[in-house]
């Protein structure tokens, strides 16, 4: 059985700002770059990692950098393709939106850009093209570093979920989620983590003893 483990980019200044950046091509901040080393040590430390696989955008590519293998990108793990809304703030699309679902912009098809319905088929496209099922025969873990409403896809895709299930989900910057990948094409896969930051948590934690120990 292969472990695949989920590691979502680390913080970007859109991020901070709650802008939709989608495929916009935006960098990791100073913070994002912390994170992504503290996500990559921390995997590289509780797991045997064989394979990297990337979105090809920037703030996926330079995580997946960080783990010192060979990167394999594909199109299929880029982020929604968020249209009309690129670069627009959440707030404002949820204003414009409010008589919808929840107003929430997370649970909308954004005007000019993918339909939330074909993040599971591009998943599912990347599951043929890694030929993740058989990379399961060899217990070799596999890293995946992506954009939280792809992973969501991805998530349903491998679970087997219905595609509301990807409302339910939270992935945060630099949280990593596991998923045991079974060979047998039979047998579900199984969750064994969804979105754990205990890793950038501690670090915050350290930073603050020193400062107050130093400062």
């Amino acid at each position: 059985m292969t472990r695949l483990i989920l590691i979502r980019h680390g913080e970007t200044n859109w991020n901070v700002e709650h802008r939709k950046q989608g495929r916009n091509d935006q960098p990791l901040n100073e913070k994002g770059a912390a994170q992504a080393k503290l996500a990559a040590d921390h995997v590289k430390a509780n797991y045997n990692i064989a394979k990297v696989w990337s979105s090809p955008l920037q703030r996926c590519s330079n995580t997946a950098a960080l783990f010192n293998l060979p990167v394999a990108t594909s199109e299929h793990l880029l982020e929604i393709d968020y249209g009309e809304w690129e670069g627009m703030l959440t707030a404002e699309i949820e204003a414009q939106n409010i008589g919808q679902t929840n107003a929430s912009a997370d649970e909308l098809d954004p005007p000019g850009g993918e339909l939330r319905s074909n993040l599971p088929i591009r998943a599912n496209h990347w599951i043929v093209e890694s030929k993740i099922k058989e990379q399961a025969k060899k217990n070799e873990d596999v890293v995946l570093v992506g954009h939280g409403g792809a992973m969501k896809g991805l998530l349903v895709a491998l679970l087997d979920l219905p595609d509301q299930a990807m409302n339910t989900l939270v992935i945060d910057n630099c949280s990593i989620s596991v998923v045991d990948i079974n060979p047998n094409p039979k047998i579900t896969n199984r969750l064994v983590a969804l979105n754990h930051t205990a890793h950038l948590k501690h670090d915050l934690l350290t930073r603050c003893i020193f400062i107050v120990a130093t400062g």
